[in-house]
């Protein structure tokens, strides 16, 4: 009579058709949340833009330098010396499709041309506006694999 009743219970406890659905389409949606590698060396820049993008669904990772990135994205050793973010970006072909935006506080026009012709898709001047999310978005659309 005791296996019985237990037997009950765990058939109770079993997910019914529906929760499971929900379950499936929020693990969904998980996954297809996008993560953001933010680097700034301000700590409160970094933590705003953290906030900011966390606002809006994205999962982030933050990080306070680009050698920092390189070395989160394993394109960059310890032993071998820092180069530059553009020449690594486009090194190794699994890189080539990730979309990089670049975010700056100084409106300097050479260095706008050279994060361009770098690689980067885009170039925004800081603070980051809630409506600069929308141009971040765009980029990281466009490097979905299409079906």
């Amino acid at each position: 009579m005791e296996l019985m009743k237990s037997e009950s219970i765990v058939q109770d406890r079993q997910p019914q058709p529906q929760e499971e659905e929900e379950i499936m389409q929020q693990e969904e949606e998980e996954e297809q949340r996008f993560h953001v590698l933010a680097v700034d060396d301000s700590v409160i820049d970094r933590k705003l833009l953290e906030k900011l993008l966390k606002a809006s669904s994205y999962q982030v990772t933050c990080v306070e330098s680009g050698e920092k990135a390189l070395e989160y994205l394993g394109l960059l050793h310890h032993s071998s010396p820092a180069a530059s973010s553009s020449q690594h970006h486009h090194q190794g072909s699994s890189w080539k499709d990730v979309p990089v935006v670049v975010m700056s506080s100084e409106n300097v026009p050479s260095r706008i041309s050279m994060c361009l012709e770098g690689g980067a898709e885009e170039f925004m001047l800081k603070p980051l506006q809630v409506s600069d999310l929308h141009k971040i978005q765009a980029h990281l659309l466009k490097s979905l694999p299409h079906s």
